[in-house]
């Protein structure tokens, strides 16, 4: 049983936006007007610039005030920018939010007044993933993570995946109590992480009592467009981050549960490792394999993502439909470039 000690929300208790930033002057300004904007009265704002070299300081010096505080560091990562800020913050509650990202005006309150009844749980907000340079609300809603639990164990099983595709939740889309957050602990900083939100949120929902779902605030989450091969998107140093991650995952999940559903789940995310990581990387990928099989069987594939691929795919098999789609992408960059 946690032992969290119960704290009553009020207009008093204070929120803490933390805002990791790194080369990002184009969006600063509009995450910064999005975190000022909340309707909840009581926040405080912290920019941890990470060794930027374009003019997010200066942009984000604009607004610095009694309630913005601005920081630099120099580049060590976005985790180690998070754990600056956590560092930093003052607030009872906390609120990530990507220096290129948005929050609606509702968010913080709508999350509090499902806080305030349900003392150390999480609150979730649906997200809206846009495309840079399109309206915010011109974006696709999802809510695939936003449900309530009251079994954080059973709902990070499930939302892993056992049965195939695994949840998204932007980690902005929490509203974390400083009392989970410190059971949880700080951000890894030990390699550099595309899924280092993940690993962390991971300890953050093992550490609450449960989940609650905002209905009605967002987070509003800018993708953008790019092209290229699995090769060309991921590099070796990223990939064996993301393997690092999900190593720390499956660590926490199965330190709390022997659940068979658990290391289902744990090895379909492994065959996605080893999926993406082939034929570019094939070490990291026969490691990824390695470690699928020792959370046993799944029946799990992961998929291509298209008609054309997964045809390919029940043609020649997986292995053999990235090879020949990685010859392809190679044979397109190199005729491009003449």
């Amino acid at each position: 049983m946690l032992k969290l000690r119960k704290r009553k929300i009020s207009m008093n208790n204070p929120v803490s936006i933390l805002i990791p930033a790194y080369n990002a002057e184009r969006w600063i300004g509009s995450a910064l007007q999005s975190a000022l904007d909340q309707s909840w009265p009581k926040i405080e704002v912290i920019v941890v610039d990470d060794g930027s070299t374009d003019q997010t300081l200066a942009v984000a010096k604009r607004y610095e005030s009694a309630k913005v505080k601005v920081m630099r560091q120099e580049n060590r990562g976005a985790a180690a920018a998070r754990n600056t800020a956590l560092r930093e913050a003052q607030g009872d509650f906390l609120q990530y939010l990507d220096a290129d990202d948005l929050l609606s005006t509702d968010k913080i309150e709508e999350q509090l007044a499902l806080l305030r009844e349900n003392p150390n749980y999480l609150s979730v907000s649906s997200a809206v993933y846009f495309f840079d340079g399109k309206e915010p609300d011109s974006g696709l809603k999802e809510r695939s993570g936003a449900m309530d639990t009251d079994d954080p164990v059973k709902w990070l099983i499930e939302f892993l995946g056992p049965d195939g595709p695994f949840g998204t939740v932007p980690y902005g889309a929490w509203l974390t109590p400083r009392a989970v957050a410190e059971r949880a602990g700080p951000w890894d900083e030990s390699v550099r992480s595309p899924d280092d939100d993940g690993e962390y949120f991971t300890r953050v929902v093992l550490a609450s009592r449960g989940i609650r779902a905002s209905k009605a605030g967002r987070y509003y989450y800018r993708k953008f467009v790019q092209g290229g091969s699995y090769s060309t998107t991921y590099s070796e140093v990223l990939l064996r981050g993301r393997l690092h991650s999900l190593n720390c995952k499956a660590k926490w999940l199965l330190g709390r549960t022997s659940d068979p559903r658990a290391y289902r789940a744990l090895a379909n995310r492994y065959l996605d490792l080893e999926f993406v990581a082939y034929p570019s990387f094939p070490k990291l990928s026969d490691e990824a394999l390695g470690k699928a099989r020792e959370m046993g069987n799944t029946d799990y594939h992961p998929r291509f993502g298209t008609w054309k691929g997964e045809l390919l795919r029940l043609l020649v098999g997986w292995k053999s439909a990235k090879r020949l789609d990685a010859a392809f992408h190679r044979w397109t960059t190199r005729g491009s470039s003449r």
